[in-house]
């Protein structure tokens, strides 16, 4: 994991707390459409996270996803790609690296979330 911190280009903050995110699209994962995941941040910055999450997302696939984090009652629409998916040690968890995207045809929180995560 060396190389995904090396190429990182804001600061990370280490967050452990709950998430909710439900898959609103995914290029490469069509059967999650719709699907609730709940799972974990491990750290996130204003451009992107790394979570946990008991389902594997492809790599190289754009999400468009509604994100709850615990400590923040507000969902976040965010869309991101998918930069890499790992088994974690924890059996049936994947640690997921997203690089969020801001989209200039739709309507996202990119810029409040950015504000939020400084």
């Amino acid at each position: 994991m060396s190389n995904d911190i090396n190429r990182r280009s804001e600061p990370r903050h280490q967050q452990q707390e709950a998430l909710s995110l439900t898959i609103v699209f995914s290029s490469l994962n069509p059967g999650l459409l719709g699907k609730r995941l709940k799972g974990s941040t491990i750290d996130i910055s204003s451009s992107g996270l790394r979570i946990t999450l008991p389902t594997a997302l492809e790599p190289d696939s754009t999400i468009d996803m509604s994100i709850t984090l615990k400590d923040d009652p507000d969902k976040f629409f965010l869309s991101g790609k998918v930069r890499w998916c790992k088994e974690a040690e924890e059996p049936g968890n994947y640690h997921i690296g997203i690089v969020l995207q801001d989209l200039f045809n739709t309507d996202t929180d990119y810029k409040r979330w950015r504000k939020v995560v400084k």
